[in-house]
């Protein structure tokens, strides 16, 4: 047996209810679909001034509640896709003032560490200025130094020629009698040998500590002495170097001459 799932419905013209296509009366608001009638819900709607429809009105159906629900799901979507938007656009503007404030939060430390960067450039360049005005110090420091340590060297030769171009010294006694008085003690003539220098010493050209000089002999040096004048050994080199003249004071035999 076939159920009334299967049998053709529509909808009453009146209460738009869902009833038999072949109904004659709607078995919900009892109407009867055989003559020719005004919906209920169009004679409320229609004020008294408006005029009567004609009988070509009645074919109109009322909008079925499955439209009304699409509509309704329509609108509830807009709805919702608008409000959805605006709180999408209200996060966005929310993200977008996070992000200014740490934007602004990382310009903020950028320009400090400028700063502090500028700041240990300039002590860099202060430090390098220091640094310049010490080497130039060490640098003059360091002339000088060259310059005294040569003033010290010629001093020392000036000395050293000084001592050697001193005359011989006077010998003093304890005797109360003046030295002018007594006679100049009578000096033996030097014998030709070896001789060691006693003491840094000049060679001279002449018997003379006013002639040229001809070379320097240091403490320790041996020479070879042919002859002496006075207070001068007349000395000759076994190595080439030009003959002179030194101060018997400065030498003393160690080998006479065979």
């Amino acid at each position: 047996m076939i159920g009334n799932s299967t049998a053709q419905t529509r909808l009453c013209p009146n209460c738009a209810n869902s009833i038999e296509e072949n109904a004659t009366n709607c078995p919900y608001c009892k109407v009867d679909l055989l003559v020719q009638f005004i919906p209920q819900w169009l004679k409320r709607d229609q004020s008294p001034s408006e005029p009567q429809l004609g009988s070509g009105d009645n074919k109109r159906f009322p909008i079925p509640p499955m439209f009304m629900w699409i509509g309704a799901m329509v609108v509830v979507a807009v709805i919702a896709f608008f409000a959805g938007g605006y709180v999408q656009h209200s996060q966005l503007l929310a993200l977008s003032q996070a992000n200014s404030k740490e934007l602004q939060a990382k310009n903020q430390m950028i320009q400090s560490q400028e700063a502090q960067l500028a700041q240990t450039r300039q002590q860099l360049n202060e430090n390098s200025n220091q640094v310049a005005e010490v080497k130039t110090k060490l640098e003059e420091s360091q002339k000088e130094l060259s310059a005294t340590q040569q003033r010290i060297r010629a001093a020392t030769g000036e000395i050293a020629r000084l001592k050697a171009s001193r005359p011989v010294a006077i010998a003093r006694t304890r005797s109360p009698v003046p030295a002018a008085s007594l006679p100049a003690p009578a000096r033996s003539r030097a014998e030709p040998g070896v001789y060691e220098i006693t003491r840094p010493t000049s060679v001279y050209e002449d018997p003379s500590a006013a002639s040229r000089v001809v070379s320097q002999i240091s403490s320790g040096t041996r020479i070879n002495v042919v002859s002496s004048t006075g207070n001068w050994l007349q000395v000759q080199s076994r190595h080439g170097n030009p003959p002179g003249y030194v101060r018997s004071d400065d030498a003393r035999l160690i080998a006479r001459a065979n």
